[in-house]
């Protein structure tokens, strides 16, 4: 029974620590996979904003063109504008002459009636012979005087009617011009809006690409040092090719340091006093990676002091190696052995699984004095 009190003490003081360090390697695999498919996923993001960018490029480059046209027309209509300006400006000088000699054609005509008047119903107080002479001369001065008012009359009213075309001739120039030029401005205005659009999708496609390219370069960086550990992890790893055997058997547990046997053909993926993932407590034994159903052996000559399923454990087996010596198996998919049970170097106590509930089978391995644990690799000798 004090054996089972002792394999009780160390599983306990075990089992706060325990959890197979095996797993790094699969969760690297795993966190690998996470990280490519980060990186795919980016990539794809970029090729789509380059696409997405490309087109924006296609369209801005279209919209510059048909700004420059219209910069062109808008050019071309300032020109005909201080054209028309220019000819505007002759028109009103034009105007403004004709309507001078209106004007004086006002003040011609109002003399000329005058001067009818005058002569035509003036007094007659002088001789009859006289008078007559007076008479032919006047209906001579008569017949000029309505012959200039008849010319007179007739220029005022086609200068008249010329400023009138003229004034509806620069209405109408005006209205076109202002048409022109708001039509224009309407274009340019919606192809600047389509400039401004266009380019900033681009700038907005080459932010979201230099941040998928900043994510990428994050995730390469995190998936080289992901794939130095992971072949640190093999490189470290140490692979045994031998068992137990009797050469053991029969001899002091101390004085077997560094020649005995790992307890199981595999890959030692976990070792003593290594820091587990994610935590700051450290490994108490070694984890031995190796087939489901490969046997597992006893590395020393001793007593079961336990055999039994143990949380954290899975099946688990402890042997009293004497003088204060244990050996410890954990992990195991089958148990053949049972507590009391005396074995030599080499018997075999179970073959190899992952009933501690863990991806990877193998075998969890300690050794300890009292309740101190060992580091099982200076126990150990491999040979390859």
């Amino acid at each position: 029974m004090g054996f089972v009190k002792t394999a009780w003490m160390i599983t306990s003081t075990l089992f706060a620590c325990m959890h197979l360090t095996s797993v790094a390697a699969n969760d690297i695999q795993e966190e690998l996979k996470v990280i490519d498919e980060k990186i795919t996923k980016e990539e794809k993001k970029i090729k789509a904003q380059q696409v997405k960018q490309k087109k924006a490029k296609r369209e801005l480059s279209k919209t510059k063109k048909e700004i420059d046209l219209l910069e062109k027309d808008l050019n071309k209509l300032s020109k005909k504008e201080k054209k028309l300006l220019k000819e505007l400006r002759s028109l009103e000088k034009r105007e403004k002459a004709l309507k001078s000699d209106v004007a004086n054609e006002k003040i011609r005509l109002s003399q000329l009636v005058k001067q009818t008047y005058i002569l035509g119903y003036s007094a007659d107080t002088r001789s009859t012979q006289r008078a007559q002479i007076d008479s032919e001369i006047s209906r001579v001065y008569l017949k000029r005087i309505a012959l200039q008012r008849s010319v007179a009359i007739k220029n005022f009213n086609a200068k008249i009617k010329e400023i009138d075309l003229l004034q509806e001739k620069k209405i109408g120039v005006r209205k076109k011009l202002r048409r022109v030029k708001k039509d224009t401005s309407k274009q340019k205005s919606v192809a600047e809006r389509k400039k401004q659009k266009s380019s900033s999708e681009i700038t907005a496609t080459q932010s979201q690409i230099k941040r998928s390219e900043k994510k990428i370069k994050e995730n390469k960086k995190r998936l080289t040092n992901l794939f130095a550990k992971l072949k640190r992890i093999k490189e470290e790893s140490i692979k045994n090719k031998h068992l137990p055997d009797k050469s053991a058997d029969g001899k002091p547990f101390r004085s077997l340091k560094g020649k005995l046997r790992l307890p199981v053909i595999g890959n030692v993926t976990a070792k003593f006093g290594q820091k587990r993932t994610g935590s700051e407590v450290a490994w108490e034994g070694i984890f031995i990676s190796s087939k489901q159903g490969n046997s597992v052996k006893s590395i020393a000559g001793g007593a079961v002091v336990y055999s039994d399923w143990l949380r954290g454990f899975g099946n688990l087996v402890i042997v009293d190696h004497g003088k204060g010596f244990y050996s410890l198996y954990g992990n195991n998919e089958s148990i053949w052995v049972r507590e009391g049970d005396q074995l030599k170097a080499g018997d075999q106590l179970g073959t190899v699984g992952n009933s501690g509930g863990h991806s990877e089978t193998g075998v969890y391995f300690e050794v300890r004095h009292e309740s101190k644990p060992l580091n099982p690799m200076e126990w150990v000798t491999i040979t390859n």
